[in-house]
């Protein structure tokens, strides 16, 4: 997790108390193959899951009752979590172009959130369910549209080792300085290494 400089890396399986110092030098040298630069061990922290955690962000980011901005189709269990903590779900449509390719609408994610109005939102890259790998333009994008709204991002990056067909992974807090300061980006070691059953073994 990313916020204001902190990381926040999940999976009960993997570090059932807390991510060590040397759970986190590694991590920092993982992270920082995948751009992510100027991180510390004092930088990350330890979440029980994704989900874990992003329900632990929405409660700093935001009251219950507040409303959350979603991309749709939403991941099941970010609407499960979402509501169950009684928060609101506002979504804006991701669109197909001619090509068949998921995009992102600015100009509804823009309107949504002043017309709610809203102060966080759930991203997910690469987005679950389409399994889309957005660019590093797209993001940027996006991050302009949260920052112009003073927007708090929680963001799952939990598939960002699993690129196929040439594909690039662009971390989230990575596209600007604002990013970086204003995202919560979630990892787990969960999907890369197949580990997710660990939990209940």
């Amino acid at each position: 997790m990313i916020f204001n400089g902190c990381f926040f890396f999940t999976s009960a399986a993997a570090y059932p108390n807390q991510a060590t110092p040397t759970t986190k030098q590694s991590l920092i040298g993982i992270k920082k193959r995948k751009s992510v630069s100027g991180l510390t061990k004092e930088d990350i922290g330890y979440e029980n899951g994704v989900l874990g955690g992003v329900v632990s962000a929405l409660k700093v980011f935001a009251a219950p009752g507040d409303k959350v901005l979603l991309h749709s189709p939403t991941y099941m269990g970010f609407t499960n979590a979402v509501l169950s903590n009684g928060y609101q779900i506002v979504h804006s449509p991701l669109i197909k172009d001619e090509n068949g390719t998921w995009r992102m609408d600015y100009e509804d994610m823009d309107k949504k959130i002043k017309e709610n109005p809203i102060h966080v939102a759930i991203f997910c890259n690469p987005h679950n369910p389409t399994g889309r790998v957005w660019t590093k333009e797209e993001i940027t994008k996006a991050m302009e549209v949260y920052e112009r709204n003073n927007v708090w991002v929680i963001s799952d990056e939990i598939w960002s080792d699993l690129m196929m067909n040439d594909h690039h992974y662009t971390p989230t807090p990575s596209v600007s300085e604002w990013a970086k300061q204003h995202t919560a980006a979630f990892y787990a070691p969960s999907k890369t290494f197949n580990i997710a059953g660990l939990i209940g073994s």
